[in-house]
């Protein structure tokens, strides 16, 4: 492996009271390239009495130590997909440890994320404990807990005091970060240099800059946009100082600009417009529609911005069951206008939503046609099976992959000679399984961690919940009022719209309000 990394943080084992393992269950390239993974290590090493280390599959000893699993007092596991919870067991293997946490002796082990948030009951036989929400909030009375208890494995039901902790089988509360201002902004980023691809960012040479969490769309499919209500923004006097700190820390002119939301921020433009008279160039992972003007894409294209990636997910009737009324209008002229700009466009498209018809799928494939044809090659589009999420108004609909199996062979009938990717809907089986599950896929994940499980056995763990089932992840409270999802449930079945609150004012979704 050929490289060299700037920034990290190597300190004494002697003089610290706790040494923290952080890992990321993924490539190297996409940890280095997640903001949060990045607030996690600077969060823990401001302390002087903590060392964290960061520990990256497939590798099996900390970057800064080389020291495996077995050698420290907790590991973090940072979840983004669900997918990664295979890696998270043989990271625990390969780091000397048992894999099912009643037979395991050694570290605590915690996990968060926003699959962990969701719903963290299929992965509940083999960690410790969860936090719920933000870390922020969390993490340090976690760590002062561990220093303090003896053994804090024995000692388990000492963390549940904690809002934002989940132990199994009891109930649990989301924390979240409410002022971004006082959030944690990392300016001392780890950079990277290297001439392995592997090794090498997804988002580059950039800095990562924190311009908002949460997102007030009300996307009914969307979990994070669920799970991290309502959107809290940094000032832009905030984030023009991080900006500049950023560049001395770390060298970078490139800045990526993260959220859930993040061309939604309410002064986009201006923000843009001012890190780019600071000298940097601006890029976005991706877009939304709705916020793409001619000044916002030319800025982003002199950062050096090639492709738009955006996500119109359907036809207009569908995606107004889904609650993100975009006009085909609308996707046709922004389209046209990045394209003319010479830049390429990307395109996302949901299949298997409910309701969905035969009659559907040919506007749609009609409509995709109608999009290619704007610049034949310039246009690609992906087309992914919709898997419902815990917490959101899909929770309640089922996921069938021999149905979306003929949708998918019906689409590519109708699209062929068009740039189009489709998702398997085995996948897609799997990762609903996974998302919706309760305690019981654990030997399931315990099996495919040895050995291939058949497509059966997923099958057979299909939950597909309905209306009054209690679900797995009834224990996890997003503060959201009782009837709350079950009212976009029901007009998600209608077609109706919740307005976006942005526009429109707050719907009380929040038990307490919009303070989380």
């Amino acid at each position: 492996m050929q490289l060299r990394e700037y920034n990290t943080v190597i300190k004494n084992p002697r003089n610290i009271d706790l040494r923290v393992a952080s890992c990321y269950p993924g490539p190297y390239r996409t940890a280095m390239s997640s903001l949060g993974y990045h607030i996690i290590y600077h969060l823990l090493n401001s302390r002087e009495d903590v060392w964290c280390e960061r520990v990256i599959h497939p590798y099996p000893r900390s970057f800064e130590s080389g020291s495996p699993l077995r050698d420290f007092d907790l590991l973090s596991f940072t979840i983004h997909y669900e997918e990664d919870y295979l890696r998270v067991l043989q990271m625990l293997k390969d780091g000397g440890l048992g894999v099912r946490k009643d037979e395991r002796s050694g570290p605590l082990v915690i996990a968060g994320g926003p699959c962990i948030t969701s719903n963290p009951l299929p992965v509940s036989d083999f960690i410790d404990l969860f936090i719920i929400g933000e870390a922020e909030p969390v993490l340090d009375q976690v760590a002062d807990l561990c220093i303090e208890l003896d053994d804090p494995r024995s000692d388990i039901e000492e963390f549940m005091d904690i809002r934002g902790v989940y132990v199994p089988d009891n109930p649990a509360e989301r924390v979240i970060v409410e002022d971004m201002d006082r959030a944690c902004h990392p300016v001392r980023q780890i950079v990277p240099e290297t001439t392995e691809k592997s090794l090498t960012p997804s988002l580059g040479r950039s800095f990562l800059l924190g311009v908002s969490r949460g997102c007030s769309r009300g996307c009914r499919f969307c979990m994070s946009g669920y799970l991290y209500r309502p959107k809290r923004e940094t000032s832009l006097e905030r984030l023009l100082e991080i900006a500049a700190e950023g560049r001395r820390a770390t060298g970078y002119d490139r800045i990526s600009l993260i959220g859930a939301a993040a061309s939604d921020y309410s002064r986009i433009e201006e923000l843009c417009s001012e890190l780019t008279d600071m000298g940097f160039m601006v890029s976005m992972p991706s877009l939304r529609i709705e916020s793409l003007t001619e000044t916002l894409l030319d800025t982003l294209a002199g950062g050096g911005l090639r492709t738009v990636t955006v996500a119109p997910e359907s036809t207009m009737k569908i995606r107004r069951s889904l609650n993100k009324p975009i006009e085909d209008s609308m996707v046709l002229e922004k389209t046209g206008m990045a394209l003319e700009m010479g830049l390429r466009v990307k395109m996302y498209f949901l299949i298997g939503v409910p309701g969905e018809t035969s009659e559907d799928l040919r506007e749609l494939a009609s409509f995709m046609k109608k999009l290619s044809d704007m610049r034949r090659g310039a246009v690609s589009f992906s087309v992914n099976p919709l898997i419902p999420k815990p917490h959101t108004p899909m929770q309640w609909e089922g996921y069938d992959s021999k149905t979306l199996k003929k949708k998918i062979r019906f689409m590519r009938n109708l699209l062929k000679g068009l740039p189009v990717k489709f998702a398997g809907p085995r996948n897609g089986l799997i990762q609903y399984v996974l998302s919706c599950g309760g305690p019981d896929v654990g030997k399931l994940l315990e099996m495919a961690a040895s050995s291939r499980v058949p497509f059966r056995e997923w099958e057979r763990h299909t939950p597909g919940w309905r209306p009054g089932d209690r679900l797995p992840w009834n224990n996890i409270d997003l503060g959201f009022r009782e009837d709350f999802l079950m009212e976009e449930y029901i007009k998600m079945k209608r077609g109706i719209l919740t307005d976006w609150c942005d526009e429109s004012g707050c719907h009380g979704c929040m038990r307490k309000g919009c303070r989380g």
